[in-house]
Order: structure tokens, then sequence, then C-alpha cells
């Protein structure tokens, strides 16, 4: 017993730190995928290095629902981007929990999206993103995808 010891400690942490990554990776292969349209309002981050900080316009509207935490739900609209389903105060099986206030659902996962070095040139100067999420089942979400979309002319 004094042999196995002194290392299981480091061999339990690599396993949650192992059961962490899988985590996030079964939301994509158990997971619904959406796309979104958003609107980038802050570019640049100074501190937390190069993200791209996202409203959804398709998360606003009047909801029946009381401030603070609510847990929601999406569905396809005809135009192909993600819209909200189902808003409950209450936990619900494939509910995504989020925040509630002034008539706007904001979900701290979706918020933000980390642009890459590759990425870097092809979205710069852009304004509105379409965006794939995975919402898994058990109501996490990654953002996996960020492309520009153009903007139309009139």
């Amino acid at each position: 017993m004094k042999r196995i010891t002194p290392w299981l400690v480091p061999i339990v942490q690599v396993l949650i730190a192992i059961g962490f990554i899988l985590l996030v990776y079964a939301v994509s292969w158990f997971g619904q995928s959406y796309t979104f349209k958003a609107t980038s309002y802050e570019p640049y981050d100074p501190f937390f290095g190069d993200y791209v900080y996202l409203e959804f316009d398709s998360l606003q509207g009047r909801q029946d629902v009381d401030s603070g935490t609510v847990y929601v739900s999406f569905k396809t609209d005809d135009a192909g981007f993600a819209t909200i389903d189902r808003v409950s105060s209450r936990p619900f099986f494939g509910g995504t929990r989020a925040e509630y206030y002034d008539r706007q659902v904001f979900i701290a996962d979706m918020s933000s999206y980390r642009v890459a070095e590759d990425e870097k040139a092809v979205i710069e100067g852009a304004k509105t993103f379409e965006v794939e999420v995975d919402v898994a089942p058990w109501g996490m979400v990654r953002a996996h995808d960020l492309r520009p979309i153009e903007a139309e002319t009139e």
C-alpha cells in the first residue's frame, strides 16, 4: 500500500483533467449543432487576448419569465439561424443555463469567441458573423466556428 499511495493523487488528477477534456468534446459528439447570427461589440481585449465578444439578436425579445437565471432551448428558423424555442425559470432536460434581464437572454459560454492566429485576417473588420454552436443535452454549449457574413449591398 505504501508504494501506491504517492502515485494515487497524481493519477487521480490526470484522470480528472482527461475527463474535463472529454466533456468539452462530448458536447460536439452528442449535441445538436445550431448556427447563430451574431454581431461584434468589442473586437479586441488587450487583457485577455484576441477574443471577439458577441451579441445574439435572436436571444432578445419578450419572454414570460422573471429576471435572473433561466433555462433555454433552441430551434432553427426559416432562415436557418437558431432562435429561442423555450424559456423556463426551472431546469429542464436539454435546457441551457442563461441569465435573463431587460428582454435579453445572456449565455456566458457563447458571449466570447477566441480567435486563432489563422482566423484573424479572415474576420478583421467584420461586424456580423455566423457562429456554429453545439448544444449538449445536459445544457453545455461549445462555439466552434466563426465566419463573417458579407455585408448586403443595396
